[in-house]
């Protein structure tokens, strides 16, 4: 959460620098100069996370739903920034961390991290990811109702999951503790419903192998606003995105592939 506040400071600032419309506050329908959004998340999760060992190769693949008996369900907050540099030039972050554990026993022998699970076991689990999304989209199609964009961004993953079998550590590392970055083209649309309601809606997708890491992502974002006030509005968003990544390093040596949906409730406050 420092991090992502640290980022909004910086933005904030760098502000001083842009066109002067911009300095004034301008407000459109269709885009804000700057906007804060606080959302509350109702979050569903899918995990998979194979743990791969260099001397004993590949692990199982763990689902930790299904297999170690985490709630795929939770509330967390979440926080976007968005600054519309120019009529044409957008930058937004976004921000989400969910921490959860759970307790479970071994139906099934589990190999994780060179080490073999017991059927029976009793295992403790300990999972936290945190993302980042960063993009930018120029607007090449703006009319009075509507606008068109596509763009680059660029989504950071960090995954860490740690296994308890009888109170002791599975593996050398304890579990996986890794950040891979995840580009993507974006494809974003916007239209006035009416004078108080506007829609978006996007796409991202794309696949990069960088240094270590290889992968593939999938986004879907969908929202609706009621800008109710000249600078509150409140809406609701759903959020999808499909994230597989493959790493041959230090940190971690496997696979993971992980699910995230949402549904959020936000307020977005505008200057």
């Amino acid at each position: 959460m420092r991090r992502i506040m640290t980022i909004i400071t910086v933005l904030v600032l760098g502000s001083a620098a842009a066109p002067a419309f911009a300095q004034k506050g301008t407000y459109e329908p269709l885009f804000d100069t700057f906007n804060f959004r606080l959302e509350g998340s109702f979050v569903t999760t899918s995990t998979k996370i194979r743990f791969d060992s260099k001397e004993h190769g590949l692990g199982t693949t763990l689902s930790f739903e299904d297999d170690l008996g985490l709630d795929g369900r939770t509330m967390t907050p979440s926080l976007s920034f968005e600054w519309q540099m120019g009529r044409r030039h957008r930058l937004g972050i976004r921000w989400q961390e969910v921490g959860r554990d759970s307790t479970a026993q071994a139906l099934t022998e589990i190999e994780w991290d060179g080490e073999i699970i017991p059927i029976d076991a009793n295992i403790d689990l300990l999972y936290d990811y945190e993302t980042y999304a960063l993009d930018y989209t120029y607007y090449p199609w703006i009319k009075e109702r509507w606008a068109v964009g596509f763009g680059l961004g660029l989504r950071t993953l960090s995954i860490l999951a740690a296994i308890t079998v009888e109170g002791e550590l599975v593996g050398q590392s304890g579990g996986a503790d890794f950040t891979a970055p995840l580009p993507y083209i974006n494809f974003e649309y916007r239209r006035m419903l009416s004078a108080k309601w506007r829609m978006r809606a996007g796409l991202g997708y794309f696949y990069l192998a960088i240094g270590d890491y290889s992968g593939w992502q999938a986004i879907v974002r969908l929202s609706v606003e009621h800008n109710t006030f000249k600078n509150v509005g409140f809406g609701a968003a759903l959020n999808g995105s499909d994230v597989v990544a493959d790493a041959d390093s230090e940190e971690f040596f496997g696979q993971v592939d992980i699910g995230i949906n949402d549904i959020s409730f936000f307020i977005r406050v505008r200057f």
